[in-house]
């Protein structure tokens, strides 16, 4: 088939060939005219001087009229102020697949922690066993008990269509939506999902009811003001699983400032605690000036481990490994800057060596630096016996991992978790243990009062932030003066 647009692209051609020679002749021209003029000004002065001069060979005094200088006022630079930039703001793990839908509308309560001036939704069909098949989609200011603000629903369209079909194991981002929203702002999500799918979940704790649905064969309920047609609450997010914000950036900076992610496991999902170490960090975060706030992103899957073994539990609850899912969960979200990597105790529980544990680490941190990324490990937290077996030797290999991570430079920061929750405190010295008041009772997972001390242990630094602003713990403690470098514990740096 022939080209329609040869004839033109030939024509270009020519033309900017005549140009081009058009140009070269009168670089030639202004050459020789700028020679002969060269010439004439050198003879004419030489002939005035020769006139002027009492006697060959001898200057007379000249005395030059000056102009009065002009100075010209100077011209601002003129600089393109930087674009606003998608940062991922709220997210939410997927972990397996709960239940079958259809002919039904879930409404997802997201908190995004920074302000935007437009938002964008990703749908996530990573555990459907076929295509989930979205009719309508709608972003609104939330209330508490699923209902929204009237007034407030913007309809989200995919590629300009009101719906769209997410292939089975993957993901969809909405187009973008202009709404202006508030760091700390709760928007509901809501989502019609026509055909017939497994329901991609992320299941957790207990909580405040943070997903609402409807029915199967109830229909359309994205528009709905209050939450009457959504008879089913959860604490388990379902199908949403990140919403970004397009972000301005800073007055004072070059581009707003990156997400940081966490990758972790239930000390990061909150299990048994009603309050989170992300949470914390966000709060502490809030404080710092407006320049340099930035979204937590708490990725944590209870039963989650690193290095996907053979056999074990996390198979079936725990979703797909640490390693299996950093692209999709962290690195390929928008805008984000830092990872932070928070696993391991659960590979131990299941078998792994310390060995096994620190490749992994190593793994994860190269391909965070593969993707430009800040790399951040954490310590693992000190567990014991109780409700879940815990023996000397994976307590061996717990100390090693911690060690190594203290003294290695795979990643850019490390997080000491092992001193802020273990038994060194008023007194005490078993860093082996969680300290009592801090124990959720099963001697692995922090309360909220360990879960707060955690996010008040952060060092700003670590995540390539400056020095953070405390936040009041929810117990007062005095760490017990030379605890910290006893056997379990790292050497203070």
């Amino acid at each position: 088939m022939t080209d329609p647009w040869t004839p033109l692209r030939d024509q270009a051609r020519t033309l900017a060939n005549s140009a081009k020679h058009r140009r070269a002749v009168v670089r030639r021209w202004r050459r020789i005219v700028g020679g002969v003029a060269g010439a004439l000004c050198l003879a004419l002065a030489a002939l005035i001087g020769v006139l002027t001069s009492g006697k060959v060979g001898e200057a007379t005094p000249t005395t030059l009229a000056r102009h009065p200088t002009t100075t010209l006022p100077i011209q601002p630079t003129t600089t393109t102020a930087p674009p606003p930039a998608w940062r991922v703001a709220w997210g939410s793990a997927m972990a397996w697949g709960d239940g079958t839908a259809w002919d039904t509308t879930v409404r997802e309560l997201t908190t995004v922690a920074i302000s935007g001036e437009a938002v964008r939704v990703r749908i996530s069909n990573l555990f459907g066993d076929q295509p989930l098949v979205v009719g309508a989609a709608t972003v609104a200011q939330g209330r508490a008990g699923g209902s929204i603000v009237p007034g407030s629903a913007v309809p989200l369209t995919f590629g300009g269509q009101a719906g769209v079909t997410v292939a089975q194991g993957a993901v969809a981002y909405s187009d973008p939506a202009q709404m202006a929203v508030t760091g700390g702002e709760v928007l509901a999500v809501s989502v019609y999902v026509s055909g017939r799918d497994v329901v991609t979940v992320h299941p957790c704790c207990k909580g405040p009811p943070v997903s609402f649905a409807t029915p199967n064969g109830i229909g359309d309920a994205t528009m709905a003001t209050n939450a009457s047609a959504f008879s089913y609450k959860s604490a388990w997010p379902r199908w949403v699983d990140a919403v970004d914000v397009l972000q301005p950036p800073a007055p004072s900076s070059a581009e707003p400032p990156g997400s940081i992610v966490v990758v972790g496991d239930s000390i990061t999902d909150g299990f048994n605690a009603t309050m989170r170490w992300t949470d914390v960090l966000q709060q502490r975060i809030d404080l710092l000036p407006s320049a340099e706030r930035r979204a937590v992103i708490n990725e944590g899957i209870t039963a989650n481990t690193l290095t996907d073994l053979a056999d074990d539990y996390s198979k079936i609850g725990g979703g797909l490994s640490g390693l299996d899912r950093l692209a999709q969960d962290a690195i390929d979200q928008s805008g984000v800057s830092t990872v932070v990597i928070f696993l391991g105790t659960n590979d131990l529980y299941f078998g792994a060596t310390a060995g096994q544990v620190i490749a992994g680490l190593q793994q994860a941190a190269n391909e965070i630096h593969q993707a430009g990324l800040r790399a951040v490990g954490v310590m693992l937290t000190p567990r014991m016996a109780g409700s879940e077996k815990w023996d000397a030797t994976q307590q061996s290999y717990l100390e090693q991992i911690n060690q190594w991570l203290s003294t290695s430079t795979v990643f850019d920061g490390v997080i000491d978790f092992a001193t802020a929750v273990a038994d060194d405190y008023n007194g005490a010295c078993v860093p082996t243990s969680i300290f009592p008041p801090y124990d959720s009772g099963d001697h692995l997972h922090p309360n909220a009062v360990g879960q707060a001390a955690m996010g008040d242990a952060v060092d700003g630094p670590a995540l390539g932030l400056p020095a953070l602003p405390q936040v009041p713990p929810l117990l007062a403690v005095t760490p017990t003066p030379g605890c910290q470098g006893a056997p379990g514990l790292p050497a203070p740096a």
